[in-house]
């Protein structure tokens, strides 16, 4: 197969914002003699990038996938305010660009490698029809598999996203139960599940934002029997009031 060296251009410079949770990093077979690998390199065009080079998808190869052997690569977007954030993190075994190369269409985003990288481009062709996954099927079985990796990964991202927006609805939320009993000690009387429900987010974003309140000493619990606010004047400060 052909070896492609593309040069070196300036990384972007670091985001010193907020980022409430870690980047999620997504890796997967790294056997070069697995039958999903035996597949990509008969299919696919192997690649060699230094550490800082964005990888450039346009023209004829911008709705093809690339497979990671070796190396690191992230999907970095551009903020309202000009700066870049890192989204994801693909390691050895991770496939990126798959989501164009499913539907054929264009996406958002950039490909930075975060270290020398060997990445082999396998066109999308391989899972645009039934003949190419006939003729690729561990590949194809392989990459839904991944697609579905990252589709749970933004997924959990947006919810993410919706963090501080709901952190402060519950501080509300607190406050209000709070005043109904006139106390900061008091059973709250439902599950979280139904909580979560009533507040309209997921169980697991519920549990990140007690988590977050037990963390910075504002409760002590929120269970169904026990709710202990330790600091007032802080849960009023987060719920902006």
């Amino acid at each position: 197969m052909p070896v492609t060296t593309l040069s070196e251009r300036r990384p972007s410079r670091p985001l010193p914002g907020f980022m409430p949770f870690a980047v999620p990093v997504v890796q997967g077979e790294t056997d070069v003699e697995s039958p999903v690998w035996k597949e990509i390199r008969r299919e696919g065009t192997r690649l060699v990038f230094r550490a800082g080079t964005f990888i450039d998808l346009s023209g004829e190869h911008l709705l093809d996938m690339y497979c990671l052997e070796k190396g690191s690569v992230r999907i970095v977007f551009d903020t309202l305010e000009g700066r870049q954030r890192a989204l994801m993190t693909f390691e050895p075994g991770g496939i990126f660009n798959l989501a164009c190369a499913l539907t054929q269409k264009d996406a958002s985003g950039q490909y930075q490698c975060v270290r020398n990288s060997v990445i082999w481009r396998v066109p999308g062709t391989v899972l645009k029809d039934e003949n190419g996954v006939t003729a690729c099927p561990a590949l194809a079985a392989y990459a839904l598999r991944q697609m579905g990796t990252v589709a749970l990964i933004h997924s959990t991202f947006l919810s993410d996203m919706l963090m501080d927006d709901f952190v402060i609805r519950f501080c509300r939320y607190l406050l209000s139960l709070a005043t109904r009993h006139d106390d900061v000690e008091f059973p709250l009387g439902i599950t979280q599940e139904r909580c979560a429900a009533m507040l309209g987010v997921h169980r697991a974003t519920l549990c990140r934002a007690i988590q977050y309140l037990k963390k910075n000493g504002v409760i002590e619990c929120f269970r169904r029997g026990r709710v202990h606010i330790l600091d007032p004047a802080g849960l009023r400060a987060l719920a902006g009031m």
